[in-house]
């Protein structure tokens, strides 16, 4: 039915903290033709069950839904015949049931690699506990990218929610510990979103090598894809593939302001700066 139960599949997990380019990432890495994205794989169930109120729930290909969508369609037979479950059911985020999130969360990797063809699947969920679950099961190989962005940048557009000022230099500084702690002695890859948009033929290539992967050109024009992506920011509806370094944060934050959150947030970065963080 699909590739054999003891070949591990490749899954290339974008760890990092909201508003840091995951969406931009994981559209330049679906555009690699050995590599297919998913999106926020964790959103799999809400989204095919319409539990996103305010959200544009049809598929990123076009589909009115993840069920009229033949990619998805044929995903969802998959994992029913081996699991019993439809994308719908399917327990790809519940930790306190591990039993049924391992099986669910394989089989659906394993259908995703099985429809696309692809080598690599990769998720966007960003979410640290998310990785670590997943580190620990035998049947996926898991390629953590640990993506960081300025955290005068990630901190401004993080800022359309209603969230303290203190709250979201605990959270830069909390959430990239937790990955560094759960990374720093297993292989992993580290992009800046900065560099990504500066520089991204060049991110890509040294990126698309740590996989085994050469970069294909066509990783440049990324937005004239077919993508399945669920969740993630209207970048994935986007049309073009022109790149923009989104600095509004130098109007939004004042001297004062930038100076603290570069001092506050230092315990965030720090272990990163040998690897050319901003």
């Amino acid at each position: 039915m699909w590739q054999a139960e003891t070949e591990k599949v490749k899954v290339v997990f974008i760890a990092s903290l909201s508003h840091s380019g995951s969406t931009l990432l994981d559209l330049m890495l679906n555009a690699h033709p050995n590599v297919v994205s998913v999106g926020e794989l964790k959103q799999l169930g809400r989204f095919a069950r319409f539990e996103k109120p305010g959200r544009r729930l049809r598929c990123t290909c076009g589909a009115d839904s993840l069920f009229d969508c033949d990619f998805w369609g044929r995903i969802s037979a998959l994992t029913e015949a081996a699991v019993g479950r439809t994308i719908r059911d399917l327990n790809v985020e519940n930790y306190d049931d591990l039993e049924s999130f391992e099986r669910d969360n394989v089989a659906a990797f394993r259908a995703i690699a099985e429809v696309s063809g692809k080598k690599y699947v990769v998720d966007s969920s960003k979410q640290v506990e998310r990785l670590e679950r997943l580190m620990a099961i035998d049947a996926l190989e898991v390629i953590p990218i640990f993506l960081l962005r300025d955290p005068k940048g990630q901190m401004c557009s993080a800022q359309k929610r209603p969230i303290g000022f203190v709250k979201l230099i605990e959270n830069y500084v909390c959430t990239n510990r937790r990955i560094y702690h759960l990374l720093r002695h297993k292989p992993h890859a580290v992009v800046h979103y900065e560099e990504l948009v500066r520089e991204p033929e060049a991110t890509l290539q040294s990126l698309m090598r740590q996989f085994g992967l050469t970069f294909d050109q066509s990783q440049m024009q990324w937005a004239s894809h077919v993508r399945h992506n669920v969740g993630g920011n209207g970048m994935r509806r986007r049309e073009t593939s022109e790149l923009k370094l989104d600095e509004r944060w130098r109007e939004y934050w004042n001297l004062p302001q930038r100076l603290v959150i570069d001092a506050a947030t230092l315990p965030g970065r720090f272990p990163f700066m040998k690897l050319g963080a901003a």
